[in-house]
């Protein structure tokens, strides 16, 4: 046998040896402070993965929808479908719009969500205009939650600016009607408004 075998061999049985005589000792008991450590981090798991109000809610959006794509400042406006359906059942919520957009086939994917342990609604989306993907969250703009408004980051292709701020306002009118609109923040002063997609049914 060569000598780094033997070596390797000498050292696989000390290791064998050592992990039969730990299993074989008794196991001391666990101290209190650890059996308390133990429950915080179950308590903090429970908190974020418990299904609350914001998560129900999402329910609302489920179905089929007509949608108009318009484009403020222009006379522009599209036509197009929405079907919402669980991405996850209960928790993460899936938006698959398909129409046209400045006379092109137009398709765009959004998943909606409350995020419980940040207690913010996070959106992630991505379209077929570009290669992108866009995240945005924030929280309820008002009591009735019928609002709520979120930031993120995209890079602007147009303008060669990266990490450009927008901003994602999703307004819940009724059981028949809501709007998602996009603004441009990073724009100037004042922000402006780009695009805005209203839902009926």
């Amino acid at each position: 046998m060569s000598r780094w075998r033997a070596v390797l061999a000498s050292s696989l049985c000390a290791v064998a040896m050592s992990s039969i005589t730990r299993a074989a000792a008794p196991a001391d008991p666990p101290a209190a402070s650890d059996a308390a450590a133990q429950q915080a981090i179950e308590a903090r798991i429970r908190a974020a993965s418990e299904l609350g109000p914001q998560q129900a809610a999402l329910a609302q959006y489920l179905g089929r929808w007509d949608v108009d794509i318009a484009l403020p400042g222009t006379s522009t406006h599209s036509k197009g479908t929405a079907e919402y359906s669980w991405v996850i059942d209960g928790r993460w919520l899936g938006c698959h719009i398909k129409g046209t957009m400045l006379g092109q086939p137009f398709e765009e994917f959004t998943i909606l969500g409350y995020d419980s342990y940040a207690k913010q609604v996070v959106e992630v989306s991505v379209e077929s205009a570009d290669n992108s993907m866009l995240t945005a969250r924030g929280s309820s703009s008002d009591s009735t939650r019928a609002a709520s408004v979120l930031y993120g980051e995209l890079d602007e292709y147009l303008s060669g600016s990266l990490h450009r701020p927008y901003k994602v306002v999703l307004r819940w009118l009724n059981a028949h009607r809501h709007v998602t609109e996009v603004w441009d923040v990073g724009a100037g002063e004042t922000p402006i408004e780009k695009v805005v997609f209203t839902f009926t049914r």
